[in-house]
């Protein structure tokens, strides 16, 4: 009882404060992050599904605790956090404080945002709690796409000043209130947002890694995979906008990488591109399922990727 009384005055005050002062999204350019890779290789720790909830209750540390435990087992080019940082009525005073402890690990990262940050609160309530002076997030509103959500940016990965790969981020939004059976409630890539992506991956010279929380349709079509398939199914997008269609089009995207769903951490290769879901990581986050993260390791030179789950030595 004292617990969901702490929990309402947070939710209360968390209310005032980000009602204080206006706040309008900012569109902004379309240009991409440069991130010099630091060794042969292009490392990337995919982190997701935090699902941080009070804070300072023991599942929240313990998640804190377990990024802490993942980053530091390799020299990471790049931590990606693919949604669902929060759910919680106090949400963006905690998205507050997971910058700064991701600024704490002193390595280059980035989020997307999930279905359930935005449960309590908008977007502009994140928005306005980044700070400007960041020296690691790399993070961009993105263009206006229409229905496109917040968040759409790219990345150009330089070795020795040259373009040696490409990384996509983008909206996969949140649940809709109107929707058919057959398609399911999660919202789903726009018209707009494809188009965005097919039109810089027509220009691109290397290859791709794409990045978003819910799953695009063709992971319902797994049939041979690697890595464990618990939930009871796929809980995908709820329509094919022709994403997948436009990766295999284009023809230089490895791999695309998801969250959403705390049971599921399979890979499988469809039509030459891998489907791969991260491992969720927050305690809080419903399931038994060990809580971890992806280790993403692409051999930029020959565009081979090694990827497998990693745990928190020590910390679970």
């Amino acid at each position: 009882m004292r617990k969901k009384m702490i929990v309402f005055i947070i939710f209360i005050l968390s209310i005032f404060l980000t009602s204080c002062k206006p706040y309008t999204i900012v569109y902004t350019d379309d240009d991409p992050f440069m991130l010099e890779m630091k060794g042969d290789t292009l490392k990337v720790l995919q982190i997701t599904d935090l699902h941080l909830t009070f804070g300072y209750d023991k599942r929240d540390m313990r998640t804190f605790d377990l990024i802490k435990a993942l980053s530091d087992q390799d020299d990471y080019d790049l931590i990606v956090i693919t949604g669902d940082m929060t759910m919680s009525p106090s949400a963006p005073m905690l998205f507050s404080r997971l910058i700064r402890f991701m600024e704490s690990l002193k390595t280059p990262w980035t989020f997307i945002f999930g279905n359930h940050e935005t449960d309590y609160h908008t977007y502009e309530d994140f928005l306005r709690r980044i700070p400007e002076d960041t020296s690691y997030l790399y993070f961009k509103v993105g263009p206006k796409l229409e229905e496109g959500g917040i968040g759409n940016f790219h990345f150009t990965i330089t070795k020795n000043e040259m373009p040696v790969y490409r990384l996509y981020m983008l909206d996969s939004k949140a649940e809709r209130k109107v929707y058919t059976e057959d398609e399911g409630e999660y919202d789903y890539l726009s018209v707009a947002q494809v188009a965005w992506f097919k039109e810089h991956a027509e220009q691109d010279t290397v290859r791709n890694l794409v990045f978003m929380h819910i799953p695009l349709r063709q992971y319902i079509e797994v049939d041979v995979y690697d890595g464990l398939f618990l939930e009871d199914k796929v809980y995908a997008q709820g329509v094919d906008t022709g994403f997948f269609d436009a990766m295999v089009e284009t023809g230089l995207t490895t791999a695309v990488f998801v969250g959403h769903d705390h049971l599921n951490d399979f890979i499988f290769a469809k039509e030459g591109i891998f489907l791969v879901y991260g491992r969720a990581t927050g305690l809080n986050g419903y399931g038994s399922l060990k809580k971890g993260g992806r280790h993403i390791e692409v051999y930029t030179d020959s565009g081979s990727l090694r990827t497998f789950v990693i745990f928190g030595s020590g910390v679970l």
